[in-house]
């Protein structure tokens, strides 16, 4: 295995001993043992170190310097006085003198806000109300007011329907409001016209004023109202006369002679 003359005789004849080769290959062994356990258990951390401690010491302070009093520069200022022996009203501040009257001159005191007077509005006139409209009063008629005037003229219609007419003519009264006109209808009478009813209940002709109201207002109203109005219940077979009187309802009304 060794060459001769590469070692010595006596480590040679150690190496070529086989209890050295015994030995060797058991620490090979052992050692790879040990490597191969330790892969299992693995190395603990390694211990923090702690901080050093603090070391306090105490030092004893050096007493200070007395202080030494300034010296006084320029002249010292003399002691208060004593103030016990002082009365009291030395205590108190100078009284300033008493103002001069004939020197002030008076203010003139403040004028008072005068209250503000705001203009009251002139109300202007209302315009009339409409259902009172302002028209000149009308003058009294006195043309076919009276009773015989009515009669004269109901025997000259009924002559005139003659001989169309065969029966007697019957009577309807009606009531009717004034005008709104204030009062000036206080010679107002009743209102009386003629009319003829056919069978139907309708009026044929234009109804025949037999006595006037006084007025041609009234006496207008009126002949609407008749107009207006239904004579169901004074139709009959033939034609029939209706004498319809119109009426007023108002506290001014007096009843003029007849």
């Amino acid at each position: 295995m060794f060459q001769k003359g590469f070692l010595p005789p006596c480590l040679r004849s150690r190496l070529t001993a086989p209890l050295l080769w015994c030995f060797l290959a058991s620490g090979l062994a052992h050692t790879g043992l040990w490597y191969w356990m330790r892969s299992f258990d693995p190395l603990p951390e390694p211990p923090v170190p702690l901080p050093a401690p603090i070391e306090v010491s105490f030092v004893e302070s050096t007493p200070a310097a007395p202080i030494r009093p300034t010296p006084p520069l320029g002249n010292p200022l003399p002691p208060p006085p004593p103030v016990g022996n002082v009365p009291p009203v030395a205590n108190l501040p100078p009284v300033p003198p008493p103002p001069d009257f004939a020197k002030l001159v008076p203010t003139k005191p403040t004028p008072r806000p005068q209250p503000r007077t705001e203009a009251t509005p002139t109300p202007l006139p209302l315009p009339p109300p409409v259902d009172t409209p302002t028209l000149p009063q009308e003058a009294f008629d006195p043309a076919n007011t009276s009773t015989a005037d009515g009669l004269g003229n109901l025997s000259r219609w009924i002559a005139s329907l003659q001989p169309d007419l065969t029966r007697s003519p019957k009577v309807l009264r009606l009531t009717s409001n004034l005008p709104p006109r204030g009062c000036p209808w206080a010679k107002a009478g009743p209102a009386v016209f003629g009319v003829v009813v056919n069978p139907q209940g309708q009026i044929e002709g234009t109804p025949e004023l037999l006595r006037s109201a006084g007025y041609a207002t009234l006496n207008k109203q009126a002949r609407q109202m008749v107009v207006a109005h239904s004579f169901g219940e004074q139709a009959a077979e033939t034609v029939q006369a209706v004498m319809v009187e119109v009426a007023w309802e108002n506290g001014c009304l007096q009843e003029p002679g007849g």
